[in-house]
């Protein structure tokens, strides 16, 4: 008896799971903004509902501390979410919920000398289309936004590491805020599609 038990739910398994269609994209957008490493797997469960996480990383730093041209957009991020496709998985238009989390340190980008370092959560809306280009590649074009909290320090310039402060003189360390960003959830990426 265990042993038909066991082979009736490998064969359930097995039927569902050879249902299933599995992705791997990347978003060229964000690998134009200053070597942005991402990627994002995706796996449906239905014919219109598909599972995706994602993660992006920059560790980069470029210019010159010393020549006051130094900058940087480093991240690590990761994301969870969902997609609804109304005619079919991987094909036409799609919604999208997720949840993301954020480690980063900005500054010096578009000459403003001001950087903030710090830690954000939250989650995000997103639309998009995904265009077919033939059994396996989609070319996908979304867009959206996150918002959430953010928990950061802001520095007087991307390297020297003294905080800013308020007017009342006290530093900007350890401070909180509500933000709603477009992020990394404007994308133009090549999907491949198992």
């Amino acid at each position: 008896m265990k042993h038909r038990f066991a082979l009736a739910v490998c064969l359930f398994l097995t039927t569902i799971l050879s249902a299933q269609e599995v992705s791997l994209s990347t978003n060229l957008l964000d690998w134009a903004n200053l070597g942005t490493a991402n990627l994002q797997a995706g796996i449906s469960f239905s014919r219109h509902l598909s599972l995706h996480a994602g993660a992006r990383y920059n560790k980069w730093d470029f210019g010159s501390a010393e020549k006051g041209t130094a900058f940087q957009n480093r991240a690590r991020t990761a994301s969870l979410g969902v997609r609804y496709w109304p005619w079919n998985v991987y094909s036409s238009w799609w919604l999208g919920l997720k949840a993301q989390a954020e480690e980063y340190n900005r500054g010096g980008l578009f000459k403003r000398l001001e950087t903030e370092e710090g830690v954000a959560a939250g989650l995000g809306m997103g639309a998009g289309y995904s265009r077919m280009l033939d059994d396996h590649w989609n070319l996908d074009f979304a867009l959206g936004f996150w918002a959430g909290r953010a928990w950061y320090t802001r520095y007087r310039c991307p390297r020297c590491g003294r905080t800013l402060q308020r007017e009342d003189g006290t530093p900007i360390r350890d401070a909180v805020k509500w933000f709603i960003l477009p992020s990394n959830d404007i994308q133009v990426s090549l999907t491949y599609i198992f």
